[in-house]
């Protein structure tokens, strides 16, 4: 009679069918806040970038003159924290004569090459940046260098600005 009661008894029901769904609702709820973290960083790297590149382009003086102030005024112009920017951050900078040719090489990751061409040159810009995941489990990119880790990616191609 005792256990025919204890089968019947539905009380406590519904905590016991959230105990099961919960762990699957907090993941999807952190997962889609990490999504949206990652698409806020990778505009502002895209940002970052175009700003960056645009002194190139057009040939200011103050523009960055090694890969090292390239890297420094990208991490300056990013929407987040500064903290570690330099070692997660790799960019390069080619010059090449015609687009088919930066066309060609865009897909390659960046190597920390670093030619602005001069005045008329074709210009590709690449950065990729090594975002930390902090969902576990959730990396979907190949490329990654480690665990836990995704590429961010950003990349330009234009022609420099008759400034000389």
């Amino acid at each position: 009679m005792a256990v025919r009661r204890f089968i019947d008894d539905v009380r406590g029901g519904a905590a016991i069918e959230f105990a099961l769904i919960s762990p699957l609702l907090i993941f999807l709820i952190f997962a889609t806040i990490e999504m949206a973290v990652m698409a806020m960083m990778s505009a502002g790297l895209d940002n970052a970038v175009a700003t960056t590149a645009r002194m190139i382009r057009t040939g200011q003086d103050d523009g960055p003159a090694s890969a090292a102030d390239f890297e420094a005024l990208i991490c300056r112009n990013l929407v987040s924290d500064n903290a570690g920017c330099r070692d997660k951050l790799q960019v390069s900078v080619q010059r090449f004569s015609r687009f088919a040719e930066a066309a060609a090489s865009a897909d390659a990751p960046p190597d920390g090459a670093f030619n602005k061409g001069v005045a008329g040159d074709i210009i590709l810009v690449r950065a990729t940046y090594r975002w930390p995941m902090i969902v576990p489990n959730f990396t979907l990119s190949g490329g990654a260098p480690r665990p836990g880790e995704v590429m961010l990616d950003a990349r330009t191609v234009f022609k420099n600005e008759p400034y000389e």
